[in-house]
């Protein structure tokens, strides 16, 4: 009988390993799909800040326009002037706003270089976030695939159990299945040099002995696992 408990819990164990994969990978694509919601994210930032450039230099256009007009309205007002000092007062005034969009067309170059810099960056994300995209897509994919491979597998096991059960007697059976049901991992475990190989406790010389008996049922006083050498 002990055989056949062997072959029904290599089956068992090999279940759970399949069911514990296949509760993992949801939480894989999870962790899939948050590499490419790190691209999206880094893509939106980079668009935002051209959008934040776009305004700048819209802003710094209503300047310089504003700043012309003030210089066309101090040149008409310049030539109604009578005395050279005030003449020259009113220069002063008109350079001093060319020089404040001598400034602001500074300030224009230098977000038109921001702005070529972050188009670039842009592009390069948009890239980066189709190429993550398909590896996503690949990943998922495998994933899919590997869990129809695990899910095959664990119907042809659940086919071999059931039918290797129905040739166990019954009380063997039901012992196995309490303790596996307790333990979680091996019910039927070998004594090797007088070791449990369940919980590696020393065991008593009488169990050493009946351990190696397959047509009894003996159990570890220590875990409760059944025993076989």
């Amino acid at each position: 009988m002990v055989e056949k408990l062997l072959e029904l819990q290599e089956r068992d164990v090999r279940i759970a390993q399949i069911e514990r994969e296949l509760a993992d990978i949801p939480r894989h694509k999870e962790e899939i799909g948050a590499r490419l919601g790190d691209s999206r994210k880094a893509l939106a930032e980079t668009r935002e800040k051209i959008k934040a450039e776009q305004a700048k230099l819209k802003g710094f256009d209503l300047e310089i326009e504003t700043r012309r007009e003030r210089i066309k309205k101090l040149l008409i007002e310049q030539g109604s002037l009578k005395t050279n000092k005030e003449y020259q007062a009113m220069t002063l005034q008109i350079r001093a706003v060319e020089q404040e969009i001598a400034r602001l067309e500074d300030q224009v170059l230098l977000a038109w270089e921001t702005m070529d810099a972050l188009a670039a960056e842009c592009k390069a994300r948009e890239n980066a976030l189709r190429t993550e995209e398909e590896r996503v897509q690949r990943d998922v994919r495998s994933l899919d695939e590997r869990a129809a491979l695990l899910q095959k597998e664990q119907e042809g096991l659940r086919a071999e159990r059931a039918a290797l059960a129905t040739t166990i007697e019954a009380d063997w059976l039901a012992a196995y299945e309490q303790i596996m049901a307790n333990k979680k991992d091996r019910a039927v475990v070998r004594v090797e040099d007088g070791v449990c190989g369940g919980c590696h406790m020393t065991l008593p010389p009488y169990l050493k002995h009946e351990a190696r008996k397959r047509n009894e049922r003996v159990f570890c006083t220590f875990c409760g696992r059944m025993l076989y050498a």
